[in-house]
């Protein structure tokens, strides 16, 4: 049994915004879940009350999935 021949010009790449959105939204979700831990167990951090985790991580899930929607593979 052979595999059909397929023709380089005609396939599609992904696009490696495509996986800089996968690893951000990833990241920024795991700081994000902490940051909302931090609410009920504040740090001891000088500017813990302005809870940098739960913003930062807030902001990059929402580039992560900015990036992700806008570049995922499309089929056709």
């Amino acid at each position: 049994m052979s595999t059909p021949h397929v023709d380089p010009s005609t396939e599609k790449s992904l696009s490696i915004w495509f996986f800089v959105g996968v690893l951000i939204l990833s990241c920024g979700l795991i700081i994000f879940c902490q940051g909302i831990y931090e609410f009920s167990h504040p740090g001891t951090t000088v500017l813990a009350e302005l809870h940098p985790a739960f913003w930062w991580g807030m902001l990059m899930v929402l580039f992560g999935g900015f990036y992700t929607i806008n570049f995922r593979p499309r089929k056709g």
